[in-house]
């Protein structure tokens, strides 16, 4: 399996002993991590389906910033991001979009089996098939929960043939992945989702929580809410967890694929990768569709990056 590895000298080094930061704490070898990080630099999906690019170049715009924070997680938390593991394994190696998927598909299946939280950087949302393909793969013949965060639903049908940003969803239940009454949908908008998806989500037994509904119930309690459904009270069933950036409002995350004027907070988008941290369900987090280029100041990148520091900071504090 090839990936690009992800080089330490290009980024910031902070030496001091009384003040470490979490790129000089990131291993590059699995083996002995607890939670290992995966890049997937494309947006050959976000063209195909119509969106504007510039995702391929959020898994280092992502990492940049998470190497800057440091480990200590507040003093509402027993334990910090020190006292895990963490490997950066670096990115699939840019090629084709299926050839990508695969290698993204083989990987992840590994690294699950091996026991590790996977914790994957897109990308466009097109990544998210083969990530929970490989992670069903991994998991071997258990059930699985998956929960998208997403303003869009990203159930569309192949176009042409061919799979793109808007159909990881669909293609996943179509091919019995994952079942539908296992999956659930967080922060739907209206005006830019199709009746007909709507109602095909549906269809499946699926769960959908608009984002009247989980702003309403406050983000983080609707995610916790939608796991209890999902797993239907099974306490070993593991869950995948799809993070959309999107659904974050233009306002704090300018730089993704197709923004949108009303959306999370930043602050919720937050809280919810704490509760998922601390969720013993979830065992892989991707975050997908930042846009480096359409940036401002490096806002969305720089969100990602603290969602990640959250996450962390949750897997650190799990009751065993």
């Amino acid at each position: 399996m090839r990936v690009t590895n992800y080089c330490r000298g290009t980024h910031f080094h902070f030496e001091k002993v009384n003040d470490p930061r979490l790129i000089d704490l990131i291993l590059h070898s699995p083996a002995v991590a607890d939670v290992v990080i995966l890049g997937v630099p494309t947006d050959e999906g976000i063209r195909r389906n119509g969106g504007r690019v510039g995702a391929s170049q959020a898994p280092g715009a992502i990492r940049e910033w998470l190497g800057k924070l440091t480990p200590f997680a507040g003093p509402q938390f027993k334990h910090h991001i020190d006292s895990l593991r963490i490997a950066d394994i670096g990115d699939i190696e840019q090629g084709d979009l299926e050839t990508m998927h695969d290698a993204a598909a083989k990987l992840t299946s590994e690294l699950i089996a091996a026991g590790k939280i996977v914790i994957a950087l897109g990308g466009g949302h097109d990544v998210t098939y083969p990530l929970a393909k490989g992670f069903s793969n991994g998991i071997g013949s258990k059930e699985f929960g998956l929960i998208n965060v997403d303003a869009h639903l990203d159930v569309r049908p192949k176009k042409d043939g061919m799979h793109h940003s808007g159909s990881s969803f669909r293609l996943l239940i179509d091919e019995g992945i994952v079942k539908g009454p296992h999956f659930a949908e967080i922060g739907m908008q209206s005006f830019v989702t199709a009746q007909e998806h709507f109602e095909w989500v549906l269809q499946q037994g699926s769960r959908i929580l608009t984002f009247e509904d989980a702003t309403t119930a406050h983000l983080p309690n609707a995610f916790e809410e939608c796991e209890f459904a999902i797993t239907h009270g099974d306490s070993d069933m593991p869950v995948y967890l799809s993070f959309d950036m999107d659904c974050v409002r233009a306002s704090d995350a300018p730089g993704v694929s197709a923004p949108a004027p009303i959306g999370f907070l930043a602050e919720e988008a937050y809280e919810l990768s704490v509760a998922a941290g601390l969720s013993k369900h979830v065992r892989m987090l991707d975050i997908v569709e930042v846009s480096p280029p359409h940036d401002v100041d490096g806002r969305t990148s720089r969100l990602a990056a603290r969602m990640i520091a959250g996450f962390l900071a949750g897997v650190a504090n799990r009751e065993v």
